[in-house]
């Protein structure tokens, strides 16, 4: 029987899985190394893996079936066959299936009185969320999967749109930002020079830039240049300089910089938290005061993408919090030699934890930062991430 096979490949891939690799990378290896999968059993285990992980800190124990069980009756709206088997399977009453589409705050509280799950440990830490997001609809948004969203660059918006109708798939646009309900190989018909993969709220932090467009701007922890990038298109003239501790990640902006054609001042192999050795650009050391903006956009918690990284949701330690706050005040306390008085520092994370983002924000003015601006991107209410940034001009 087929959903008895699903089942034992399932086991194995939860069993094979730990925590030292994102999911996605995992599943990435397990499928190569076990090339009889087709595209559509990929997509079925995929779907599945995730939905659990989804849900896995909601339950107590109960057997892994009953978890699959219910983790897909709390994350979709239509009992498929491997469901079915799951509930016979396990003696579960089937009237769950006439449940099985009605809205997720009945689902959930249907099996928290059956016992099956504990809502109050589902997000870890949540009392430490920032309050304005603190709510339910925050929380159970990540039982659903965020959206896949594009940025289109330049003058591609309506090829893409024509593209995109041509093929018949379904999008939603919001300015620069198109949207789909699953993530496509969309580079099978529309060349990779006409759009970035990114978030709409991390499009979005474009806000809080206002340039001439000829400021020297460090994007200090520049990871693979998404934000660089979008900043060159929005700004084509201003002197741009990407920097990070791992040059493998700074091949790969190297090689996304390329294939649009955009040449960065410099990019250079840098870890501002150590700060030892000074700055140096081709080869050039940046004397203090030389940047007019710093972007830094810091590791952090990732706890506002966690929709997209569900694993995280029971991985992740209330410890980890501190660790991420004491790096974030390291790059912004060296970083910022390097910015000329009045110039401006842009702070990002992709955390939704106070500690990440506003607390911060009393040390950061220690340092003789003063803010001007603050915001969330507040992605839970349109299925994506969520984001903070704040702007703050150095005045001492």
């Amino acid at each position: 029987m087929r959903e008895i096979i699903q089942l034992d490949i399932i086991k194995q891939i939860l069993t094979e899985y730990t925590d030292d690799l994102p999911l996605h990378f995992f599943l990435k290896y397990f499928y190569k190394k076990h090339r009889q999968f087709g595209s559509r059993d990929r997509r079925f285990y995929t779907d599945t893996i995730y939905k659990y992980f989804r849900c896995k800190t909601l339950f107590y124990k109960l057997p892994i079936e009953e978890k699959l069980c219910y983790s897909g009756f709390l994350t979709s709206s239509y009992p498929i066959d491997f469901y079915r088997y799951l509930l016979k399977q396990q003696n579960i009453s089937l009237s769950l299936i006439e449940t099985w589409d009605k809205p997720i705050v009945e689902k959930l509280n249907s099996l928290k009185e059956a016992g099956k799950i504990c809502i109050e440990n589902y997000f870890p830490a949540f009392s430490s969320v920032e309050g304005n997001i603190r709510n339910d609809d925050f929380l159970f948004s990540h039982l659903i999967q965020p959206e896949f969203f594009i940025r289109v660059r330049k003058n591609y918006t309506e090829e893409i749109r024509l593209k995109l109708n041509e093929q018949e798939i379904a999008f939603k646009q919001n300015g620069e930002a198109f949207a789909f309900t699953s993530k496509l190989d969309i580079s099978k018909f529309i060349p990779d020079e006409m759009y970035e993969v990114q978030d709409i709220s991390s499009q979005e932090t474009i806000g809080l830039f206002d340039l001439k467009g000829k400021e020297k701007l460090w994007d200090c922890c520049a990871g693979a240049g998404g934000k660089s990038l979008m900043l060159k298109d929005h700004y084509p003239e201003i002197e741009l300089y990407c920097s990070d501790k791992r040059e493998s990640i700074l091949k790969n902006l190297k090689e996304r910089f390329q294939k649009v054609n955009i040449q960065p001042y410099g990019v250079a192999v840098f870890d501002v938290i150590k700060n030892t050795g000074g700055l140096a650009f081709n080869k050039e050391k940046i004397p203090d005061g030389f940047f007019d903006i710093i972007l830094a956009d810091a590791p952090c918690t990732g706890s506002g993408t966690w929709g997209r990284n569900p694993e995280r949701l029971y991985q992740f330690k209330e410890p980890e919090i501190e660790v991420y706050v004491n790096l974030q005040k390291s790059i912004v306390a060296n970083s910022l030699r390097y910015l000329k008085p009045g110039g401006l520092l842009i702070y990002i994370t992709c955390s939704v934890y106070t500690a990440e983002n506003t607390s911060n924000l009393k040390t950061f003015e220690a340092h003789g930062l003063k803010m001007q601006l603050e915001k969330y991107f507040i992605g839970h209410t349109r299925n994506a991430d969520t984001l903070y940034g704040a702007v703050m001009e150095k005045i001492s």
